[in-house]
């Protein structure tokens, strides 16, 4: 109640403010009803503007036959046909279940700061995007910005839950209380690389060869001496740090094989020296420290090697993104962690009106392929064309696609298949799951209401120092004052606390 009592006042706030973050939807407001309905409401003895019967009590939306508009952010970037595309799948959804969905696309890099905005501005959208990377799912819980879903997924998302392991579901609780829906798709985490082929065939890249994150550097090298207008490597992981360690409560590090829980600060060191040692060879780009969108030479396909997160059929989805095409090849091993899952889910805002609706919508989507392949690859014969069952190809220039996109906003399982994605690439990929690693403190999640303050301080160190590892003159003196200001800032607090809550959940298990 006190949760509804401030999500009402800080929804009257915003209402007098220009603020404004998941775009506004110009469709009719949720709750208006044609002439004919309201004249059928009448007759019925219901209040026509209230759609409440005349005894004083409340009719559901759905009951008044009243369309319901929910609206859903999501980050990426909005395709020219957006529109077209939500015109026509409404009129399905309107059919299933009564509901219209209004799809905010944001900008990626405008994503978090617009829904923390929102959010803390009372915004009344309805579902939402989360992450440990991005709108981050514990910052919002700690902001009590999501609401509670256990019962009404069990009334109106018994589908969704069906479809994936208890184990992946659990991933969103917090205290047993079901806060998001996790999108179904690679949950295991292994590293691996996307190379240009034209490159890797140039240079007699051998894919065999690949068993350490250090064997790609002889293939750098000959981008550095012959490609000077490209790239060697584009680093979205920390490949070292993540063979060994595991990250636990943001700032603690857990040794996969011995468990034995240090500050993250030390636990980088070597990642630390690696990257500098490739900045000084020339693989990182120069301007890396100052950097902060690199989005546009990722398209122009300016680097001649990613490294990332593997999955399977990557090569062919980065081939179809980038309209070049690469290959893949993993490194290293399959891992679950102990909250994997959490990088792709989607929660209800605390301040949606309308939060029965939202879970039906999302429960749809998740289950319904028609309406999920609309929303992703567009209109048939415009978009896309079928090739054959489960498969389809982009029409050239077409100007909707959000194919790539699909773990933003589902079961990817429930995809169609694009040129160079084989049958059975689904089954692959749950099967890489199933036989990963898990780890030892899969289940555990860390509490950091005790460290809030020192939490603060850690985030203000770790923004003070991102990328200064690259440039340093003298790593090892970097290294030193980094994990000293970290520990000023109360690191080995927060591991402390992490130990002890780890020892607690063990011995309750």
């Amino acid at each position: 109640m006190k949760k509804r009592v401030i999500a009402a006042l800080l929804a009257g706030v915003m209402a007098m403010s220009l603020l404004t973050a998941c775009g506004n939807s110009e469709k009719p407001a949720a709750g208006e009803s044609t002439s004919a309905e309201s004249g059928a409401e009448a007759e019925a003895g219901t209040d026509e503007e209230t759609g409440a019967d005349t005894d004083g009590s409340e009719k559901p939306a759905e009951e008044n036959g009243e369309t319901i508009t929910i609206k859903w952010c999501v980050p990426g970037d909005k395709q020219p046909d957006h529109d077209m595309v939500l015109e026509d799948v409404n009129k399905k959804i309107k059919e299933k279940i009564n509901v219209e969905l209004d799809l905010d696309i944001i900008p990626q890099g405008e994503f978090n700061d617009r829904m923390k905005l929102a959010s803390t501005a009372g915004e009344t959208f309805d579902l939402v995007f989360t992450a440990n990377w991005l709108n981050s799912f514990d910052e919002n819980m700690s902001r009590d910005a999501f609401l509670p879903i256990t019962d009404l997924v069990a009334e109106y998302g018994q589908d969704m839950a069906s479809s994936m392991p208890d184990w992946l579901l659990d991933v969103a609780k917090v205290d047993g209380e079901l806060y998001a829906i996790p999108n179904q798709q690679i949950v295991a985490r292994q590293m691996g690389v996307v190379i240009r082929k034209d490159m890797a065939e140039k240079y007699n890249f051998d894919m065999s060869s690949m068993e350490s994150i250090r064997d790609i550097e002889p293939f750098l090298d000959e981008i550095v001496k012959n490609e000077s207008g490209m790239f060697p490597i584009d680093k979205r992981v920390e490949a070292l740090y993540e063979k060994t360690y595991e990250t636990v409560g943001s700032y603690a590090a857990m040794n996969k094989e011995t468990g034995e829980i240090i500050p993250m600060s030390e636990a980088l060191a070597d990642q630390m020296r690696l990257d500098n040692e490739w900045f000084r060879k020339g693989y990182i780009r120069e301007d890396i420290a100052t950097i902060t969108d690199n989005s546009a030479d990722v398209k122009a396909n300016r680097y001649a090697v990613s490294l990332s997160s593997y999955k399977p059929g990557w090569s062919a989805e980065y081939t179809n993104r980038q309209n070049m095409e690469y290959i893949d090849v993993p490194i290293e091993g399959a891992y679950v962690g102990a909250i994997s899952g959490i990088e792709t889910m989607t929660a209800v805002n605390v301040n949606s009106e309308h939060p029965e609706e939202a879970v039906k919508l999302l429960n749809l989507v998740y289950t319904d392929k028609e309406i999920f392949n609309e929303l992703l690859f567009g209109i048939e014969g415009t978009h896309y064309n079928v090739v054959s069952e489960n498969h389809v190809e982009i029409v050239p220039d077409s100007t909707y696609s959000f194919g790539p996109n699909a773990w933003r906003i589902g079961n990817q399982f429930n995809a169609w298949y694009m040129p160079g994605q084989e049958d059975g690439l689904w089954e692959a990929t749950d099967k890489l799951n199933k036989e990963a690693t898990v780890s030892s403190l899969r289940g555990f999640t860390f509490d950091q209401s005790n460290v809030q303050a020192e939490m603060a301080q850690l985030a203000a160190v770790k923004e003070e120092y991102k990328n200064g590892q690259f440039t340093a003159n003298d790593i090892e003196a970097f290294i030193a004052e980094y994990q000293e200001k970290m520990e000023q800032a109360g690191i080995q607090t927060v591991v402390d606390e992490v130990n002890s809550q780890v020892a607690e959940w063990k011995a309750a298990q």
